[in-house]
């Protein structure tokens, strides 16, 4: 299943700082128009180089699952962030 939320927390790095919420929901179905036109072209893209289509859909797909449960986190002396995909 793809991630479907997402939280960054920012702040100093003394300080706890403030957590957003990202529903990445909201950015699948904002992307869904671009996806429609994106796939013919990797369909097509696909044929030329000689790759099964629906294997280059399903690794695209598989990374993008692989995403869930990711933690990043960018820490320096007076700044840090942590993003976490769930």
């Amino acid at each position: 299943m793809i991630p479907v939320a997402g939280a960054v927390r920012v702040g100093s790095w003394p300080v706890r700082g403030f957590r957003l919420p990202i529903p990445f929901l909201l950015l699948w179905l904002l992307l869904l128009p671009l996806l429609v036109l994106i796939v013919p072209a990797l369909f097509i893209a696909a044929f030329f180089v000689g790759l099964n289509p629906f294997t280059a859909v399903g690794a695209l797909l598989g990374v993008l699952a692989s995403l869930r449960g990711t933690q990043v986190e960018v820490v320096n002396d007076n700044f840090s962030m942590l993003v976490n995909i769930f």
